[in-house]
C-alpha cells in the first residue's frame, strides 16, 4: 500500500519540459517507442508532457515484448528509445538483435534505475553505430527529472559525452553532496544529493512526519548517494538507505551487482544485492546476492554457478565486500513497472524464512 503521494502543483510541471528541452534537443522530429507506463514520471514526461512543446510521433506498445519492439523500430523508422537498464541487458543479450535493423535509431536514453557504464558500452557496438546511452536522474518528488547526461555540443557547447555519469544537474535547479554529519563533500566524494528548485514538490500529502525529514528548508533529501566533479558532472554512488555498513566500512550493492554480471561466461542476466541478518550485531547487516540465471547458467546447474559467482567476486572485490549472505537463485528479480529492484521484497520474504526456521 503506497503510503507518500507527492503533492504536485501546476508551478512544479511548468519547469520540467523547457528543463529537458534544452537539455536534448530534437535535431528533427522523433518518433518516439513507447512501452514504459504513462501514470510513472518517467513515461508520463517523454510521451505526454515533452510532445507539448515539441511535434512528436508515439508509437504506443501494449506492453513491453522484445520482438514486438524489434518490428516497430523497423516498421514505423523509430528515432528514439527511452528505455530502462533491464531492458537495454535485454537487447544487448539477445541474438535477434544482430539481425534487427537499428538505422533509424539516432537516440536511447535509461532511466529509472541505474546503468552499469560496461552495460552502456555494449549499445553502439551492437547498433554498429556511434551512439550513446544518455542517462538521466529524476523522482516524484522532484516532478519528473533533476539530472540529465545533454547531447554533446549543447549547452552553449559545454556538453560532453561521459560514460558512467548520470549527467548535469537541469537549468534552474541547485544541488548539494552532504555526509552524514551534515557537512559539505568534497569535490568527487560521494554524498546525499540534496536538491531545490522550482519543480521539487510541496512534500507528501497527508503525511507530515514524512514531509518534515524529506523536505527540510526548502531542500528535498533525496537518499542517494552521488559524487560531483570538478566541471559539474553527477555520478550515482549507490542509494544511500541501501549501502550498507560492514565491519565499519560501506559496502555499495550496485558495485557487487557489477561484478557479478561481468563474469566472463555470462551465467546471470540479472542480479541484486541487499542487506541481510548475519552480521557481527543484531543490526548490522551482511550483502546477500539474488541472480537470476542465462541459457548458459542453466547449462552449468546452479550449484556450479553459485560456485563460480563466489570465486569470481571474492578475486575482484575486497574481503569485507565478500557476499556473506549467501547467493541465491531466482527465477526473476521483483521490480516495480519503471524497472526499479524491489529489494525489500526479496529481503523480507528471506528474513522470514530464517524466522520460521529459528522456530523449529
Amino acid at each position: 500500500m503506497f503510503d507518500r503521494f507527492q503533492a504536485i502543483t501546476s508551478v512544479n510541471i511548468v519547469p520540467e519540459a523547457p528543463q529537458t528541452q534544452r537539455t536534448y534537443p530534437f535535431a528533427r522530429l522523433p518518433i518516439f517507442l513507447a512501452f514504459l507506463p504513462f501514470h510513472h514520471t518517467y513515461g508520463l514526461h517523454a510521451f505526454s508532457f515533452r510532445p507539448f512543446l515539441t511535434p512528436v510521433t508515439v508509437v504506443i506498445l501494449p506492453r513491453w515484448n522484445l520482438d514486438l519492439a524489434f518490428t516497430a523500430i523497423s516498421k514505423y523508422r523509430i528515432t528514439h528509445l527511452p528505455l530502462i537498464p533491464s531492458v537495454i541487458y535485454q537487447i544487448v543479450n539477445s541474438p535477434k538483435a544482430q539481425k534487427a535493423d537499428w538505422s533509424s535509431v539516432i537516440s536511447i536514453n535509461s532511466g529509472a534505475a541505474y546503468l552499469p557504464p560496461d552495460l552502456s558500452e555494449k549499445v553502439p557496438k551492437l547498433l554498429k553505430k556511434e551512439i550513446h546511452v544518455f542517462e538521466g536522474y529524476g523522482m516524484s518528488e522532484c516532478t519528473i527529472a533533476a539530472i540529465g547526461q545533454p547531447f554533446p555540443g549543447t549547452l552553449d557547447g559545454k556538453a560532453r559525452t561521459i560514460i558512467g555519469s548520470t549527467g548535469l544537474l537541469l537549468p534552474g535547479l541547485e544541488a548539494r553532496t552532504v555526509r552524514e554529519d551534515g557537512t559539505e563533500a568534497d569535490v568527487n566524494e560521494p554524498g546525499e544529493l540534496w536538491l531545490r528548485g522550482g519543480n521539487i514538490a510541496l512534500g507528501y500529502w497527508n503525511n507530515d512526519s514524512a514531509t518534515k525529514s524529506t523536505f527540510i528548508d526548502g531542500w528535498l533529501h533525496t537518499g542517494d548517494s552521488f559524487r560531483i566533479t570538478e566541471d559539474h558532472y553527477f555520478f550515482f554512488a549507490d542509494r544511500a538507505k541501501d549501502t550498507l555498513k560492514v565491519s565499519g566500512s560501506q559496502v555499495s550493492p550496485v558495485e557487487i551487482e557489477n561484478v557479478l554480471l561481468e563474469h566472463p561466461d555470462k551465467l546471470i542476466v540479472d542480479a541484486t544485492v541487499a542487506g541481510v541478518s548475519g552480521g557481527r550485531t543484531s543490526d548490522e547487516k551482511v550483502p546477500r546476492a539474488w541472480v537470476v540465471l542465462s541459457d548458459a547458467g542453466k547449462k552449468l546447474g546452479p550449484q556450479g554457478v553459485i560456485r563460480a559467482l563466489e570465486v569470481w567476486h571474492e578475486a575482484n572485490l575486497s574481503k569485507y565486500k565478500w557476499l556473506r549472505g549467501g547467493i541465491e537463485i531466482v527465477n526473476n528479480i521483483p521490480k516495480n513497472p519503471t524497472g526499479k529492484v524491489l529489494r525489500r521484497v526479496l529481503q523480507e520474504k528471506y528474513e522470514n524464512k530464517l524466522k520460521k526456521k529459528a522456530k523449529l
